[in-house]
């Protein structure tokens, strides 16, 4: 990484929404077309479209994949994704609580099944950064923030800032 230059990178804003409800949660199976994480299980979520704020992406996003709207919505989080291929994501992390309408189980993007957490957590499909964060950002914890460097789609370096809130909580 000492020659990495950023200035060649495209940075692409993304949402990342999770409907927990008691001990369960709302994930995507996603279809194994997709060109981001083929077959694995994930929250809900895409990119910020232009002129689109972050809460507002994240509703459209999660009511497009789900035909749920949520209640509840509040920002957890951000991963950022540092890839090989010249893009860097940034996800910004929702938790949603409470919904109204009828689950769609096939939304294109793959299909909508409740999990327990505990359970989505275990599966060795799920997406390889969640289990970094889910616990902490569902329990409402401090704000997580986390990088992760890729190459060939595989993480091969991760930091997160739960030393800088440990180190603060001594002082």
């Amino acid at each position: 990484m000492n020659n990495f230059d950023l200035t060649t990178c495209n940075v692409s804003p993304l949402t990342l929404i999770f409907l927990v409800d008691n001990d369960k949660i709302l994930t995507l199976k996603r279809n194994p077309d997709k060109k981001i994480y083929p077959g694995k299980i994930s929250g809900f979520g895409g990119k910020v479209e232009p002129g689109e704020d972050l809460v507002a992406s994240a509703r459209r996003e999660f009511t497009e994949e789900t035909g749920l709207t949520a209640k509840e919505l509040s920002l957890r989080g951000t991963f950022i994704r540092i890839l090989d291929t010249g893009y860097i994501n940034e996800i910004y992390i929702f938790v949603a609580q409470g919904f109204s309408g009828e689950l769609h189980q096939d939304s294109g993007e793959g299909i909508a099944q409740w999990l327990t957490v505990d359970d989505f957590l275990s599966s060795p499909d799920i997406v390889d950064h969640i289990p970094l964060y889910l616990k902490q950002v569902i329990e409402s914890r401090d704000f997580y923030c986390g990088i992760g460097r890729y190459v060939q789609n595989k993480m091969v370096g991760y930091t997160d800032n739960q030393a800088h809130f440990a180190e603060r909580v001594k002082q």
